[in-house]
């Protein structure tokens, strides 16, 4: 795995201990996690604001660097290696709290992520009725939750960054894969847990709008309108994991038919251990597979 610097140099086998690439369906949809071996030359190309470029294009910039020490011993030292945290490049405002406050009305998630900082463009979007990040709050945090409001999700694809509805997931031809790299998960407290009944107020002040179903939990939800609350309910719930040799095809938002059943991957991490502080070789991709749960 060849990882480009930002003086066009590459993280070789020799450096590299191991990496994880990840996708997600959230907010701030990649990130990597790499630990390397230390010098003078990547102490600062993989400072804090530095950037990377991994082999498949995508750019990340550094938002974490520390030293740590290895149990080797190479040469009567101790071996020191750096842990390096990385995000999408543009997405780095997202991560810390806001320095002000952000209210927007009839926008999209292009305005909203242009608002909080955010310098990356959303190539498939959709509209969003309301928007508020508050002074000192985590601007991803927010995101999520216009985005639970709009049963959509944030995805990284080979055209790049886009915003896609829960139902969109699952149009389109699927991969198939063998039902013996799959493990299935069965709990219905994290779907009681995780699905829980919305409530809001009228415009009048008075009249309660949603319904509150046994065995779920309550929130309020202010300011939010019949469409708003009937999208809270729809949430992609974890049905099973699967773990394969590396297959880089595998990215969150790949949608995947194991026997007759759809699912989406909801998040993918593609790891690589060289062996060179030690242990085995590793190259594994572990996806967790979603579908949406809803509740009426």
């Amino acid at each position: 795995m060849n990882i480009q610097l930002e003086d066009g140099s590459f993280i070789g086998g020799e450096r590299l201990i191991s990496a994880l690439y990840r996708t997600d369906l959230v907010p701030v949809p990649v990130t990597l996690e790499l630990v390397v071996r230390a010098d003078d030359a990547l102490y600062t190309l993989l400072s804090v604001d530095k950037s990377v470029v991994m082999p498949n294009g995508v750019h990340l910039v550094v938002v974490k660097s520390q030293v740590i020490n290895q149990q080797g011993i190479k040469a009567g030292h101790r071996i020191a290696a750096l842990h390096v945290v990385a995000v999408l490049a543009g997405c780095q405002a997202l991560i810390g709290v806001t320095k002000r406050a952000v209210s927007l009305e009839s926008t999209s998630f292009n305005q909203i992520y242009r608002a909080l900082g955010a310098k990356i463009r959303i190539k498939k979007d959709i509209k969003v009725s309301r928007f508020v990040c508050l002074k000192g709050q985590i601007p991803t945090t927010s995101i999520a939750e216009a985005l639970q409001r709009e049963a959509a999700v944030v995805c990284h694809t080979d055209d790049g960054v886009n915003v896609i509805g829960l139902n969109d997931l699952f149009v389109g031809e699927a991969t198939l894969f063998d039902k013996s790299a799959v493990q299935w998960i069965d709990n219905p407290n994290a779907v009681r847990r995780g699905n829980i009944n919305y409530l809001s107020i009228d415009d009048n002040g008075s009249d309660i709008i949603g319904q509150a179903q046994s065995e779920r939990g309550l929130g309020y939800y202010p300011r939010a309108n019949t469409r708003e609350l009937q999208n809270l309910r729809r949430i992609l719930i974890t049905k099973a994991t699967i773990i394969r040799q590396l297959d880089e095809r595998l990215n969150a938002g790949k949608l995947i038919q194991i026997n007759d059943q759809k699912l989406v991957a909801l998040t993918a991490a593609h790891r690589y251990d060289t062996g060179a502080a030690g242990g085995n070789s590793v190259m594994a991709t572990r996806a967790w597979l979603a579908q949406v749960e809803k509740h009426l």
